[in-house]
């Protein structure tokens, strides 16, 4: 019964340990997030550019692209949008291909009409991700109701890890539940009995107790019994 419980102790802080150092970033959302560049991908000038030759690797995914960017010219309407096209290709060939709005960001409560309105879009999360280089390629959409004056990506890799504080205390739950499943278990083992100890003696023949009877373990030989008659003693 104690081994029962004692292995159901360790079982529990084992599972424990686990979820808090493998569940933990998935559900409360401890995620890293690391920049890996802004780059300038339209201006007035020198219009779209491509951005060719990223390193990236699968440590990256779900990779994140948000482009930001001014309008050119007086604040547009609210519901004026701009498209351009997204290509990402790597050494396997396509990765992603997207049709993007541009669209004047909710949140600019104060606009200044001389720098234009702000310019905001974001993609689906990008996954999975290869090695090696990636260009990404840009292009005019079908739609252009916005005049752009530039438009910049950022480029984020979210990566799952473990909170520095919770993995030190889910390792040792994991160890000592591991230590009360293994001590569980040697403490359920059995002595094997010595050799001539198993009830048998050296012939074969079962032994048995003479507790409980009234026969004494050491009896004197039987008297020949007396025999009457002829040929009889006495």
């Amino acid at each position: 019964m104690i081994r029962r419980v004692i292995t159901r102790i360790g079982l529990a802080l084992l599972l424990f340990g686990a979820a808090g150092a493998l569940a933990y970033p998935v559900w409360f959302g401890t995620y890293y997030n690391i920049d890996l560049g802004t780059y300038r991908v339209y201006d007035r000038q020198d219009g779209f550019q491509a951005i060719t030759d990223i390193a990236l690797s699968p440590a990256a995914a779900p990779l994140d692209v948000v482009l930001t960017g001014r309008s050119d010219g007086p604040p547009p309407a609210d519901d004026a949008v701009t498209t351009i096209t997204l290509v990402i290709n790597d050494a396997d060939g396509t990765l992603a291909a997207e049709v993007i709005d541009l669209v004047p960001r909710p949140d600019d409560l104060d606009p200044d009409p001389a720098a234009g309105a702000r310019l905001y879009a974001e993609l689906p999360p990008v996954a999975p991700v290869g090695t090696g280089g990636h260009d990404f390629i840009f292009g005019e959409g079908g739609r252009s109701e916005i005049p752009l004056a530039f438009v910049d990506m950022t480029l984020t890799a979210a990566v799952a890890e473990p909170a520095p504080r919770i993995a030190p205390a889910s390792y040792a739950l994991m160890g000592v539940g591991l230590l009360l499943i293994v001590a569980s278990r040697r403490r359920g083992r059995r002595p094997r009995a010595p050799a001539g100890a198993s009830g048998r003696s050296d012939d074969g023949r079962v032994e048995t107790s003479n507790i409980g009877r009234r026969v004494p373990l050491d009896r004197a030989p039987d008297k020949p019994k007396r025999r009457w008659g002829r040929g009889g003693g006495d």
